[in-house]
């Protein structure tokens, strides 16, 4: 009895060190939510095992002097069973609790609280994990502009890097607005300049940076309100081009430069009110028929609803704006799509619509989507590429956000995935090795690129969900590299980190970062 006494003494002593060791201070204010860049709770009744065809349709050019339409035709869509799902569920300062499941959270003008509480449920006996991409800070520009060096590495010499491999880095609307907002003109210039700088000194070849995160535009647009992120305010611009100098100046660092665009989700409700009429969206907001109906409110943040020819016709129209007067080498979306697994969302157009399935209904929406925004970018370029960042989880991708990659990918309808696979080896739900491989799999015989996106905010912190692997990501200093590592030899064609902050922004870099970086940086040079 007393060695037993001794054993569990030991016992929990240790998993006390593990504990304390393994905290870090976060940066002020921040929050983790929304889909693989964190979770909402999801009331999932149903999920799509196959692939459902792509329809065939056209979006007309919007510089067409013939009228716009779109004409689907459908087939072959399938009801299916139950799969494991995870749901996470937490509140933000700018609004209330957002019931969707997303790439990235709202930025607030007041402070967040940084705990995140996160339900589960599942169906079987396993969960599937939900991480986060975006995260929401407080930081003021004037106070965070300042960048963490990289430390010198004496890595043992490794074989470069294959030609062409992509390494690429999101720089979203939170870097935008800690680094950039507020600046005048040459200042901005000198920023950014800064900030691609430091991606090269890491071996980053591809920037992937916001040019729509909320229905906004970081940039000079007929058909949305300028961005706050920038000038502080919605619809209020400065009297330069952001974007030109985000895109030209990448371009003098020999980077490769891609638009990435939230397409379906809008600004907050209080922001709506501030729109000025002859934006689409605030007419649709000011008009009862289509308020409501093209664009419906979760949450306090409204979204366009996909299942109407007129609100793809508005995303197509924004993704051809921008690769008429920006030299971009692509447009990239991410996971969000579906805020909601709630019924009220589309419940008119779901019962005119003739589906007896609310998923296969859903699904087929998403496919028209992710098939006109292709079909755009390659009538408007003949050079620039189109990719998706879904969630890791194939499982979350479909039966939460009705996202079905497997049939973009047998369709044709990607040049490149780069899902999010936030996932530590040890994770017991979502391995990162039995993860990728799936992802390897799906994208198999045909010419889809496969780029890994690798989470870097989730460096020396405790895991909550991932079971086995709660503290994998603080006892190794070697993740990102083993990641790698293993994408390389699995045949992918890239890695995506996320984000900028977490490589070179104070209040965000922490030493285990540092340390990981370190070891990561002599593969990608």
């Amino acid at each position: 009895m007393k060695k037993k006494a001794t054993k569990l003494t030991a016992l929990i002593t240790s998993a006390l060190f593990l504990l304390c060791s393994c905290q870090e201070t976060l940066p002020p204010s921040e929050t983790i939510k929304n889909g693989n860049f964190g979770g909402i709770q999801f009331e999932t009744s149903e999920s799509v095992q196959t692939a459902a065809p792509i329809p065939e349709y056209e979006i007309v050019s919007r510089s067409s002097t013939e009228e716009t339409e779109i004409i689907q035709e459908e087939s072959g869509i399938s009801d299916t069973a139950v799969s494991d799902t995870t749901t996470v569920k937490e509140t933000t300062a700018s609004s209330a609790t957002t019931e969707t499941t997303t790439s990235e959270t709202t930025a607030s003008v007041s402070a967040t609280t940084p705990e995140t509480t996160v339900q589960t449920t599942t169906t079987e006996k396993t969960t599937i994990q939900t991480t986060t991409k975006e995260t929401t800070t407080t930081t003021e520009a004037t106070t965070a502009e300042t960048t963490t060096a990289l430390p010198e590495t004496e890595a043992e010499p490794v074989v470069s890097a294959p030609s062409g491999e992509v390494h690429g880095v999101w720089i979203s609307y939170l870097e935008v607005s800690t680094l950039l907002k507020g600046k005048s003109e040459a200042d901005f210039r000198t920023a950014v300049k800064k900030i691609y700088s430091n991606c090269v000194s890491l071996g980053i070849n591809t920037v992937y940076v916001h040019a729509r995160a909320f229905g906004d535009a970081f940039y000079d647009s007929d058909l949305f309100p300028f961005t706050k992120y920038i000038s502080g305010d919605i619809g209020v611009k400065v009297n330069y081009d952001p974007y030109e100098i985000l895109v030209s100046e990448a371009r003098k660092q020999g980077l490769s430069f891609h638009a990435w665009i939230n397409p379906l989700r809008l600004c907050t409700a209080e922001d709506m009110k501030l729109v000025k009429s002859g934006y689409t969206m605030r007419d649709w907001y000011d008009n009862p028929d289509s308020k409501g109906k093209y664009i419906v409110n979760v949450g306090g943040t409204w979204y366009l609803n996909p299942a109407y020819d007129e609100t793809i016709q508005l995303v197509c129209d924004g993704v051809e704006e921008i690769l008429e007067n920006y030299d971009v080498d692509g447009i990239h979306i991410d996971d969000y799509f579906y805020p909601t697994t709630d019924a009220s969302f589309d419940s008119a157009a779901y019962s005119a619509s003739g589906y007896s399935s609310l998923s296969s209904f859903r699904i087929n929406n998403c496919n028209k989507l992710v098939k006109a925004i292709y079909n755009t970018v390659h009538s408007c370029s003949a050079n620039a590429i189109f990719g998706a960042s879904t969630q890791g989880s194939f499982e979350n991708n479909l039966n939460q956000l009705y996202a079905d990659a497997e049939a973009w990918c047998k369709g044709g309808y990607v040049d490149y995935f780069a899902p999010q696979i936030y996932y530590g080896f040890n994770n017991t739900a979502q391995p990162f090795e039995k993860c990728t491989d799936t992802w390897v799999n799906l994208v198999k015989g045909t010419d889809v690129k496969l780029y890994i996106g690798l989470a870097v905010y989730k460096i020396g912190k405790e895991d909550t969900w991932a079971g086995n692997g709660v503290w994998e990501w603080c006892n190794t200093e070697t993740m990102l590299k083993r990641q790698t590592e293993y994408a390389r030899k699995k045949g992918c064609d890239g890695i995506v980190l996320y984000s900028y902050n977490y490589l070179f922004t104070s209040g965000y870099v922490s030493t285990a970062i540092n340390n990981e970086i370190a070891n990561l940086k002599p593969l990608l040079k």
